[in-house]
């Protein structure tokens, strides 16, 4: 077979539509970026992402950096997805780091994460003091991922680590280093990555954004009181893809492209 014959093995998003774009799927065992505001729909793609694994019979982990693992599952009960096989890591040091979730009714009256809400602002204060760092979730991760064959990954988001590294470190390079031993990591144990992001300044690229090995792009902007959403492959190495911007919603059954 020569090189031009080879078939790289696709990995279907859940989308339909996305996955049209992406000429059938994501390349295997690769990071990506997923970046968008707040409200545009990221968390809402990766989740989709982690479920059709799921439906395909594979171990799959949300690693949760802004939110507890429940809160982030909790969003999606109206979807009625049966995200009971979904493994999380708590990347936030203010609260427990690793646990199984057996689904999200039952999270919310364990004991380790009952009342959520009343202790965010002391898990927020934690943080502050505590290693909230590259490091310290790569760690989390190999001890997570040892012996388990996680095929999909949801890091959301890494905005938050690189905030909370800015504030703790002046060296761009090192923080550079960090992030591709990172999504080294991921990559050498098997695993196709979605990473989580709010966009940059605008010229200047991030860390992720170098490394990643593509760029998908949700934007949302209101007309009149109509919310209009677009999808957008920025960059995407290695395969040919559509690069135009397509409308999507978010209805019933999640994330629709037109």
């Amino acid at each position: 077979m020569t090189p031009e014959e080879v078939v790289e093995e696709r990995v279907p998003t859940g989308i339909p539509g996305l996955d049209r774009m992406l000429g059938g799927g994501l390349l295997a065992h690769r990071p990506y970026l997923v970046t968008g505001s707040t409200g545009s729909g990221k968390s809402l793609l990766g989740l989709t992402f982690l479920l059709e694994g799921i439906r395909r019979g594979e171990e799959v982990l949300l690693v949760a950096v802004d939110e507890p693992p429940s809160e982030i599952l909790e969003n999606v009960r109206a979807f009625g997805w049966d995200l009971s096989s979904v493994q999380t890591l708590e990347a936030n040091p203010g609260t427990h780091s690793i646990r199984r979730n057996i689904a999200v009714q039952e999270i919310r009256t364990m004991t380790d994460l009952k009342a959520m809400r009343d202790i965010s602002q002391e898990s927020r204060k934690l943080t502050e003091v505590e290693d909230l760092s590259i490091q310290s979730i790569q760690l989390k991760l190999r001890q997570q991922m040892a012996g388990k064959p996680f095929t999909r990954v949801l890091v959301d988001s890494i905005t938050s680590i690189r905030r909370f590294a800015i504030k703790t470190s002046t060296d761009s390079q090192a923080e550079r280093t960090e992030i591709q031993s990172l999504l080294r990591f991921l990559s050498e144990q098997g695993a196709t990555s979605l990473i989580t992001a709010t966009p940059g300044n605008p010229g200047i690229l991030t860390p992720e954004e170098i490394l990643t090995r593509g760029e998908i792009l949700l934007t949302r902007k209101w007309i009149g009181d109509r919310s209009v959403r677009q999808i957008k492959i920025v960059r995407m190495r290695g395969c040919a893809h559509d690069p135009e911007r397509r409308p999507f919603v978010i209805g019933p059954q999640g994330i629709v492209v037109g």
